[in-house]
């Protein structure tokens, strides 16, 4: 059995759209009185802690993820995340090998005959990553090479 996370419940909330315009749920969130100061100084920092973003397609924020973002800030929903992802996640090399095959592939580039080392690593991701970080630094040199 999934339990579904739990949402906050307000019923000024509960009458908002599927999206609402900022001032819409400040007005739901805080009252008309301190709507605007909300929008100015609170949404921009609740926004860095995973406030849903604007929907430009919907001219609005998703009010169901409003409530389960509050859900969350009030430890109402356990294990529960509305943070984006920092990015692609990649495979660590680490600054010494990196220069390793940076200064591998700059002799190579400069016309020296240079063996490849074994980089002491047989995990698929990370050979994956050390080959794509050298076909990067090869193509790197040989434009260098050819101004």
């Amino acid at each position: 059995m999934t339990l579904e996370p739990r949402t906050v419940t307000n019923d000024a909330l509960d009458k908002l759209p599927l999206f609402a315009s900022d001032l819409e749920i400040a007005v739901a969130i805080v009252g008309k009185n301190y709507a605007s100061l909300w929008k100015r100084d609170a949404l921009p920092v609740l926004e860095r802690s995973g406030f849903p973003r604007f929907d430009a397609l919907h001219q609005g924020r998703p009010v169901p993820l409003i409530k389960q973002f509050y859900g969350l800030y009030f430890g109402l929903t356990q294990g529960f995340t509305l943070a984006r992802p920092d990015g692609e996640e990649r495979e660590w090399l680490g600054k010494r090998l990196e220069k390793k095959i940076d200064d591998e592939e700059r002799r190579r580039a400069a016309g020296e005959d240079v063996p490849e080392q074994d980089p002491g690593s047989h995990s698929t991701k990370k050979l994956t990553a050390i080959a794509e970080y050298r076909a990067k630094k090869a193509t790197e040199y040989a434009a260098r090479n050819a101004r």
